[in-house]
């Protein structure tokens, strides 16, 4: 247990680190003219974001993508907040290697920072590459050149997404490979929503003699859809559909949902990759695919219903509502077949009756005369021992006996009494435990130490693999762990007492 902990941990440190040095690249590599760094464009874009005057520091930020929402009058820089933004969990991240570096191993200090920082990077450059590909088609529209952001995109992006998976493979296995294919899934989705003839530069752009169009409705996208729809409101439904009515609002409102959900859809599915898998997550996720395809199969009928010539659902449309049924049928199967990752490395089960007996000091003594009386003090000293031998109530028959041949004085032994019955039967005393003690085990009784002692202390049965040594007075958490992962093995060796008192104390120790 400790093992895999352990490796874990060095795996969300590596690949961390990894993903820092990405997004460092990323704001030191030259930019797409070759000279400039978009580190030295940070100020520019700061004042741009939050509509400060312009400063001097620095460079000019080039890379603008300015939206005026409908209903107001300044415009919002996307592209400037996405950098800033990017510039900003970096920084974080770089402060978080601290905690990272030194968390120990048994909690989750270095998985939980390494996925919050991952993500928040994640997102953030996803909205600046889809920026980058709306520019990239903006120019190509307008029959300029345009130079790729690889620095970011190839780099940073790429490198932080390449983490993601890495480590959900490392600590997901079967349901990591599940997260990939829907976050592929959702890439593609997005892909959808944008003039993918244009980006990829296929000249074709029907198909079955000018019958289906290779976009998203009629000769244009989702996403363009979505920004006049945003930049223009409701106004944009005549621009789109030639029309002016009900149904024309209905099927813009119903695209601009789903080319909305399909992007952030795809945020969450890389979000979902280093995550915990829960009952919870795959409902949600069942909803958001549900709503989706929803929006996807009004937006095609409200199409067809205001049947304007030339506007027809196109082939992206199609792609991104098959894409959204595969993930809505993935997610309903793992929320159908889902059960709770078990959190001990066995299948024994801890029984559920135990009981605190921590203040039982000794058990009860009958109300007739005792057997045997207790045990004095050795008047003699003995050199440090770990514990006395015990000697288990067993009755011994008397049987006639010849007489034994005089031996040689044994060594000094703890005085005992012996106490014998009516019918023959003779009773020796338990001996005491004068061993070396702790705080856990000043709680058990004397036969309870013994025990202990015998099997943890002495190891009349040998060494116990994949369980540590004791310490007395040292910390024994990790011992109280193992006695439970191989609960199987050591159950039928322990007494009632003492496993209860295992118990309390892993409940102390937790």
């Amino acid at each position: 247990m400790s093992n895999n902990k352990q490796s874990k941990k060095y795996l969300s440190l590596v690949t961390y680190c990894l993903a820092l040095v990405c997004l460092l690249l990323g704001l030191f590599l030259p930019l797409f003219d070759g000279r400039n760094l978009l580190f030295m464009m940070l100020p520019d874009a700061f004042c741009t974001t939050f509509g400060l005057n312009a400063t001097e520091l620095g460079d000019a930020f080039t890379r603008a993508y300015p939206i005026i929402f409908t209903g107001t009058t300044k415009a919002f820089d996307f592209a400037a907040f996405a950098i800033v933004m990017y510039a900003f969990v970096t920084a974080v991240g770089v402060i978080m290697l601290i905690p990272v570096i030194a968390s120990n191993s048994e909690k989750k200090t270095a998985n939980v920072c390494a996925y919050i920082v991952e993500i928040a990077a994640a997102i953030v450059l996803f909205m600046y590459t889809v920026i980058e590909i709306m520019l990239y088609l903006t120019a190509k529209t307008g029959g300029t050149d345009f130079n790729w952001d690889y620095g970011v995109i190839g780099i940073a992006f790429g490198g932080v997404l390449l983490m993601l998976i890495i480590q959900s493979f490392g600590y997901k296995k079967g349901s990591g490979f599940m997260k990939l294919i829907v976050f592929i899934l959702g890439a593609a989705g997005v892909l959808a929503t944008v003039a993918f003839t244009t980006l990829v530069g296929i000249k074709e752009t029907s198909l079955f003699d000018g019958k289906l169009f290779i976009s998203f409705f009629g000769q244009a996208d989702g996403i363009s859809a979505l920004t006049m729809l945003l930049t223009g409101g409701l106004d944009a439904a005549p621009l789109l559909f030639g029309a002016d009515d009900i149904k024309s609002t209905i099927a813009i409102i119903a695209v601009a949902c789903a080319v909305l959900l399909a992007l952030v859809n795809f945020a969450l599915d890389m979000a979902a990759i280093g995550a915990t898998t829960k009952k919870g997550t795959l409902v949600t996720d069942i909803i958001r695919y549900a709503i989706e395809t929803v929006a996807l199969i009004l937006a095609v009928i409200m199409i067809f219903v205001i049947n304007q010539e030339g506007i027809r659902p196109g082939l992206l449309m199609y792609a991104l509502l098959a894409i959204a049924v595969i993930q809505l049928v993935i997610a309903a199967i793992r929320c159908a077949v889902f059960h709770p990752a078990v959190s001990k490395e066995t299948n024994a089960e801890i029984p559920a009756d135990y009981y605190d007996d921590t203040l039982v000091v000794k058990p009860e003594e009958p109300a007739a005369e005792p057997a045997y009386a207790a045990p004095q003090p050795a008047p003699a000293p003995q050199p440090q021992p770990q514990y006395i031998q015990p000697v288990y109530l067993q009755p011994v028959y008397a049987q006639p006996a010849p007489q034994p041949a005089a031996q040689p004085a044994p060594a000094p032994q703890p005085s005992t009494t012996v106490k014998a019955s009516s019918d023959g039967v003779v009773y020796t005393a338990k001996e005491v435990y004068r061993g070396p003690t702790d705080s856990f085990m000043s709680r058990l009784t004397d036969s309870e130490k013994i025990e202990f002692s015998k099997l943890f202390l002495e190891k009349i049965n040998g060494s116990f693999a994949n369980v540590p040594d004791y310490v007395i007075g040292g910390d024994n958490k990790e011992f109280f762990s193992s006695i439970f992962i191989y609960l199987g093995k050591f159950r039928p060796m322990l007494s009632d007492g003492l496993m209860n008192k295992f118990y309390n104390e892993l409940n102390l120790l937790n």
